[in-house]
């Protein structure tokens, strides 16, 4: 198991760094529905109004449960699209944060997913997706989360929340989801 998803973290990396784009497609696993990866060129995007209404609502939910946590929201080309620290969250809950929401683009589903199948030491089915030519790699985290920002079926961006008990960041990146009443 262990090196099942280490040869996919390893290939994901080799694609990232590869010079020539790549986009593998496919379906995601049944526990996570059937909803295709992000496409290059896309023509849908997750705007600044949407991530500003995701982060204040899981801002919300987390406040709701004293907790103090880290969103970020990045678009389906792995850009940060808008990022927050809520008071008194240190540094690493950021780039936890963000290596969450990296890890839903880089592997089409959600970070929870990919966290059980390391806990039950069983091999995860993803789609991996290299990032656009020139957008940077980076950390990628598997914990819980990280959730992919669906629109018509397709992968539009993804939310990583940080700082509290991985379930309760998996519950406030849900929240900022539902703020935009996606189908």
């Amino acid at each position: 198991m262990r090196s099942t998803f280490f040869g996919l973290v390893a290939f994901a990396l080799a694609a990232t760094l590869g010079s020539v784009p790549s986009n593998a497609q496919g379906q995601m696993p049944a526990q996570g529905g059937a909803r295709n990866a992000p496409q290059q060129g896309s023509v849908q995007f997750l705007d600044l109004a949407a991530a500003k209404k995701m982060v204040a609502a899981a801002e919300a939910a987390a406040t709701a449960a004293n907790q103090h946590v880290a969103i970020c929201v990045m678009d389906a080309n792995g850009d940060v699209v808008l990022e927050e620290r809520m008071d008194t969250t240190p540094h690493i809950p950021i780039v936890t944060a963000q290596g969450k929401a990296r890890a839903v683009l880089l592997f089409g589903m959600p970070t929870g997913q990919i966290a059980d199948a390391i806990q039950q030491k069983k091999p995860v089915d993803a789609s991996v997706t290299a990032p656009p030519v020139g957008v940077g790699g980076g950390e990628i985290t598997v914990m819980r989360g990280g959730l992919p920002v669906i629109k018509d079926g397709k992968i539009i961006g993804a939310i990583g929340v940080g700082g509290s008990a991985s379930e309760q960041d998996e519950k406030f990146s849900q929240a900022g989801i539902d703020a935009l009443g996606l189908k």
